[in-house]
């Protein structure tokens, strides 16, 4: 690529990182604006409340100068009291606002001058009875004044509320209106800044030299050889459900006629023939027992855990005499300490043990003597369970294809097997929230720790695998 064509390229990424930005902004002073909605409504609310208080405590005025009755006095109490207490609450509310502040302070004063009026009637009334406060009520003009005077001062500061809400919103309106143009813009820009690199591109490419042209279809290929391998990878589990049911009939129909040539026509067949047969036969039941595999390896991916409290040294005992006819005419040295009770899924968990065990006796078998140890520990809090043998071992430069599928750390002709058994037992580990790992030496044996914690389920703790 081109001095032009990157620098073209990085133009398009800073002005998208650009209009990124601008739109994170532009969503920030939106919130804002929405708070300060929020906020202009709470201290609208907060002065009809306190009209709403005055006007409750002279209700309850006026009902004890009329009947005389103490439980009117609930009321007027109770109104005095919210008053200051919604007063207190409107300043808070408006404390980044002078002119507000002022407005408070002088609806405040005449608050008190309308209580002032209240409290004096009702002393009236409780000392004098009704006809004085009658009297006094006819001859004082000023409270219906002030409260005229309350709710006009009320209205206005709602008034100068409600402007600011206006002035606010007008100003988010034209500032997501700039920033919607900005965008449309921007995005108009660096698409025709990345076609012009496009074209740059293009233009580039088309004067390579045709000597490149062979090479550049071949990388094209494997390009597309790639993409259909990653596909394939990413539908794994689909595929594995596929080949069970598509090839394991036609594999053993393979199977079964090589068997059958060479059972019932054996005396027309020379032995180049018959040995050609037994390797077709011989090749179907391998790709059977790989097929197999693939397809346990997808159900340990499909399958739900059925958790429960499981014992595992019962567990042990059985995958160690089902192991038996494996071993038979050997000498195996099993050392098994106790293991505890975890929670798992009991199916899984045996696999994991056969898997274990039964690498374990497969690798020592050119050993005359076997030894073979399964127990547990503790390692930073946690019970690590392990299986331990003195084995063919492996390289530990080479432990990081340990786990992957189809990767082998020995020839096949010196031990058989699919590759898939550890990437099982890595998958059975991790749906229960455990990491496994190995170390070895070469001809001195491998040992295998793992963990089992929470579930998939329970947990989205991440989980490691050492290498």
């Amino acid at each position: 690529m081109s001095f032009t064509t990157k620098s073209i390229a990085a133009s398009a990424l800073l002005l998208l990182m650009s209009i990124g930005v601008l739109s994170f902004r532009s969503t920030l002073r939106e919130e804002q604006d929405r708070e300060w909605v929020a906020h202009t409504h709470m201290v609208i609310e907060e002065l009809q409340q306190i009209l709403i208080d005055v006007t409750q405590a002279e209700t309850g005025q006026r009902g004890y100068v009329l009947t005389g009755d103490e439980k009117y006095l609930n009321p007027f109490e109770s109104g005095v009291k919210s008053i200051h207490q919604d007063v207190e609450t409107f300043r808070e509310l408006t404390s980044d606002n002078p002119r507000q502040q002022e407005a408070a302070q002088q609806l405040e004063f005449l608050i008190e001058a309308r209580l002032a009026g209240l409290r004096e009637r009702l002393e009236i009334r409780r000392r004098d009875g009704l006809e004085a406060a009658a009297k006094a009520a006819a001859t004082g003009n000023n409270g219906e004044a002030l409260m005229d005077e309350i709710r006009e001062r009320i209205s206005e500061m709602r008034l100068t509320e409600e402007r600011l809400l206006n002035v606010r919103l007008a100003g988010a309106a034209a500032s997501s209106r700039r920033m919607r143009t900005i965008i449309v813009l921007g995005n108009a820009v660096a698409i025709l800044i990345l076609l012009v690199a496009g074209f740059v591109i293009h233009r580039e490419t088309l004067r390579r030299n045709l000597a490149e042209r062979n090479l550049k279809h071949t990388n094209e290929r494997l390009e597309r050889r790639t993409l259909d391998l990653s596909e394939t990878n990413n539908e794994l589990e689909s595929f594995s459900y596929s080949v069970a049911h598509d090839l394991r009939a036609p594999l053993r129909q393979i199977a079964g006629y090589s068997n059958v040539m060479v059972r019932d026509h054996s005396a027309h067949l020379d032995s180049e023939e018959r040995r050609h047969l037994e390797k077709i036969e011989d090749g179907a039941q391998k790709m059977g027992r790989l097929v197999d595999d693939l397809l346990s390896l997808s159900k340990v991916g499909r399958q739900e855990l059925a958790l429960q409290e499981t014992p595992l040294d019962p567990m042990l005992r059985r995958v160690i005499e089902e192991l038996a006819p494996e071993y038979s005419g050997r000498q195996v040295d099993w050392q098994v300490g106790e293991l505890f009770s975890a929670e798992c899924d009991p199916a899984l968990m045996k696999q994991v043990f056969v898997n274990l065990l039964s690498n374990a006796v497969k690798y020592t078998r050119k050993k005359e003597r076997a030894v073979i140890q399964v127990g547990h520990r503790r390692e930073n809090g946690q019970r690590v369970i392990f299986v331990r043998d003195n084995g063919a071992g492996f390289d530990m430069e080479y432990a990081g294809k340990l786990f992957g599928v189809f990767q082998r750390l020995h020839k096949a002709r010196d031990f058989e097997g699919t590759g898939v058994g550890l990437a099982i037992v890595q998958r059975i580990v991790r749906k229960h929230g455990g990491r496994i790992w190995a170390e070895a030496k070469l001809d001195e044996g491998a040992t295998f720790f793992f963990t089992v914690g929470s579930s998939e389920s329970k947990t989205k703790a991440r989980i490691a695998i050492n290498p």
